[in-house]
Order: structure tokens, then C-alpha cells, then sequence
């Protein structure tokens, strides 16, 4: 199946899913990775880093009293120890229709208070923009994701990379009952009796490597529910089919909003025209 044609820029952050130089990203690593946790350093989710100031995760991660702090460059593979960064998170919108008993629209933008430099364990992932795609996209059958496993020596940090087969939707809705004919076509059913998702973080990336002029770089194509099982298949928040969410608030942030304007005039990006 042919790739759209590459007129413009196809990602939201032309720097995405390679490590510095155009390096290809190693198959164990994932720069993007960000894990978050509260000012008391309980964890909460993972997220990806999607622009310099934006990290996209799920909805039920977000919460109106809990303030969170993404830490990054951890998710690294190997031995060598990296330096990880702390950034605050300033804002957040989640989607409006966020559903927590059917697990629709469980998707939301983090807006991070401070830029992040991008070095070589920190990197944002691609996140392709344009709907054209979707078909080549959904083509893709082993795709993957980060999961915790148990550290093989003191510098290793026990974080691995598990290819994900997509499944039927029928199998999600056959295993949970949960999967909707109304809202199936947004999101992604993906796992099998080995996948052992449920030692992937809710919220965690799924994605895969695609050509991009010549450079592979790695896409992410979903975001974990809370529904990640063991042995079964698992549902994913399908990114491409919510593009509209997403784009609304990378508009929005990128236009310098801050929670320094008054709650009077400030408008949320989920509820702009």
C-alpha cells in the first residue's frame, strides 16, 4: 500500500521520532516517553512528548486536583544511565466527550510550563496530522509499545519495547464487552496471549516505524485505556481519529496561552470555534 504524498510536513514537530542528527531511534528506546507524577512524586500515567511544550496522554490521567510534573529521557534502552528532566505541567485539556465507563475519547494535551530542549534521550514522537494517511495507518498490523519488566543489572531500568499485534475489534468487545459499535471506529484493539499488557503503564504509547523521506521514524498510532489485561487483547485510543482534538489544542497552546490570563477571558482549546 502506497504512503500519502509527502507535500508538506506531515508531522506536528518536524524533529519527531529520530533521535539528533536523523539518527534512527534504537528499538529499545523511546525518548518521548514521559512519566507523570504528582508534586509528592506519586506516579499517575506516561505520556508522550509531541512538541516542546506539549505531552499528549489519556483523559482519566487528568484531574482537577491533582498538579503533575512529566518527567523525561528515562525510557532509554541499554546500560548507560541518562539525565532525566523535570518539567511542570501548567494546563491541561482533556476530551470533552471523554467517556470513563466505555473508554471513548480517552485522550487529552498536557501543556508543559517550561520548553524542553531536545537532546538525544529526549526527542518528541510523530504525530501525523494528516487524515490521508489513516488507510496505511490501519494497514499496520505488528505494532508496539513500551512495557516495565523486571531490571537485568543496577543501570538497567527494566523498561522494554513489545511488539503488539492489532486485533479484530470484535476480540476487545468479546474478551470486555466494553468496545461499542459507535465509538470502535476511534479507537484500536491490539494484544494477544502473550503480550502481558498489563505490565504496560495506562497510557503508554502504541506506535510503529514508517519511511519518511528516507528516514524511518516512529509514529504513534495509539494511547493505552485503563483497560490493559494480561493474556487478552487490550484497547487503545485510536490518535489519527482524533486529530481534530489534538490539533485544536496545539493551535491553541502555540498561540501563547498561559494560566497567567484571567479564568474570565481564557477559554478552554476543547471549546473554541
Amino acid at each position: 500500500m502506497c504512503i500519502p504524498s509527502l507535500v508538506l510536513n506531515q508531522f506536528l514537530d518536524g524533529e519527531c521520532g529520530v533521535q539528533q542528527n536523523g539518527r534512527t531511534v534504537n528499538r529499545a528506546s523511546s525518548p518521548w516517553i514521559a512519566f507523570l507524577h504528582t508534586t509528592d512524586l506519586i506516579f499517575v500515567c506516561s505520556g508522550t512528548l509531541i512538541s516542546h511544550n506539549l505531552i499528549l496522554t489519556a483523559a482519566h490521567c487528568v484531574t482537577s486536583n491533582s498538579k503533575l510534573v512529566a518527567r523525561l529521557g528515562e525510557f532509554m534502552g541499554g546500560e548507560e544511565k541518562t539525565l532525566t528532566v523535570l518539567h511542570d505541567v501548567r494546563e491541561s485539556s482533556k476530551h470533552p466527550f471523554f467517556d470513563m465507563i466505555t473508554h471513548a475519547f480517552d485522550i487529552a494535551v498536557l501543556e508543559l510550563a517550561t520548553k524542553v530542549v531536545y537532546t538525544d534521550n529526549i526527542r518528541p514522537i510523530c504525530i501525523v496530522w494528516d487524515r490521508s494517511w489513516k488507510r496505511y495507518i490501519d494497514s499496520i498490523q505488528i505494532l508496539s509499545g513500551p512495557v516495565r519488566g523486571k531490571p537485568e543489572n543496577e543501570n538497567d531500568g527494566g523498561n522494554r519495547i513489545l511488539d503488539i499485534r492489532r486485533q479484530p475489534p470484535e476480540w476487545c468487545h468479546n474478551y470486555m464487552g466494553t468496545f461499542r459499535e459507535n465509538t470502535s471506529s476511534s479507537m484500536i484493539c491490539a494484544g494477544d496471549t502473550k503480550s502481558n499488557l498489563c505490565n504496560a503503564d495506562s497510557s503508554s504509547p502504541l506506535g510503529a516505524m514508517v519511511v519518511h523521506k528516507k528516514i524511518q521514524r516512529y509514529v504513534q498510532i495509539g494511547i493505552a485505556t485503563m483497560n490493559q489485561r494480561c493474556n487478552m487483547p487490550s484497547i487503545y485510543t485510536d490518535v489519527l481519529s482524533h486529530m481534530d482534538f489534538i490539533l485544536r489544542a496545539w493551535r491553541y497552546y502555540s498561540k501563547g496561552h498561559s494560566s497567567s490570563e484571567s479564568s474570565s477571558a481564557k477559554k478552554s482549546p476543547t471549546n473554541q470555534k
